[in-house]
């Protein structure tokens, strides 16, 4: 168990929900979905980090380990689906401009959930030492 490195990816992920936050109030799409998909794969690294469990800097990876990781009980959330529509909203800001489905997110409910889930993973992480 890599106890410090849990820490700092949950961390990152807590800087990263910041940026979705003012993105969120700035009506900011593009950096709301960017921020928000590498939050949600820093939880799931930390998650790993903490559990001592292998993952490597694949976003599909990450994904497959996340609904593993709700599977065995250790996240309430399956967050394996909503990863690959981030991945693909992000995608299509960095190759094609945002386009209608982006523009409609609810960005409000993006960072409240994000938010929730950060603090789903620090407090397993922080209960458990």
């Amino acid at each position: 168990m890599s106890l410090d490195e849990a820490r700092a990816r949950i961390d990152r992920a807590k800087q990263q929900l910041e940026k979705v936050q003012v993105a969120a109030l700035a009506s900011d799409h593009e950096n709301a979905v960017v921020w928000a998909f590498y939050a949600y794969e820093n939880c799931v690294t930390s998650l790993a980090e903490f559990h001592n469990r292998d993952w490597t800097p694949n976003h599909y990876d990450k994904a497959r380990l996340a609904r593993t990781f709700h599977t065995s009980g250790l996240i309430s959330r399956d967050i394996h689906d909503h990863l690959q529509e981030l991945n693909r909203l992000r995608k299509e800001v960095a190759y094609d401009g945002p386009g209608y489905e982006l523009l409609e997110l609810d960005l409000e409910d993006l960072s409240r959930q994000l938010e929730e889930f950060i603090g789903e993973i620090e407090a397993r992480i922080e209960s458990s030492t």
